[in-house]
């Protein structure tokens, strides 16, 4: 479990999509599991760093708040929700 089960997912192999990768990792490889509430901002700040984006605030669900805030950058979801595994690397 941990990252390299989240490397896995990452990958593609086994699970195509992308909702589905970070849906399994938050129920199985995060204690306490993580809220599938949170699967849709996850993947959004996936998807804004990968694009290259890494200020732009992500709003949370309705009554989550992260240090008294009702939006994250995307980093601070990435880190916070152990996603690294999602984010691609520059050459």
């Amino acid at each position: 479990m941990g990252s390299n089960f989240a490397q896995d997912l990452a990958s593609g192999e086994f699970v195509q999509s992308i909702d589905q990768q970070i849906s399994i990792h938050f129920a199985g490889n995060c204690y306490p599991p993580v809220p599938q509430f949170m699967v849709e901002p996850a993947v959004k700040a996936i998807n804004q760093i990968n694009e290259g984006d890494t200020t732009t605030e992500i709003e949370l669900p309705a009554g989550v708040e992260f240090r008294n805030s009702s939006t994250c950058t995307p980093w601070e979801i990435v880190n916070a929700l152990r996603l690294n595994a999602w984010i691609n690397e520059e050459d």
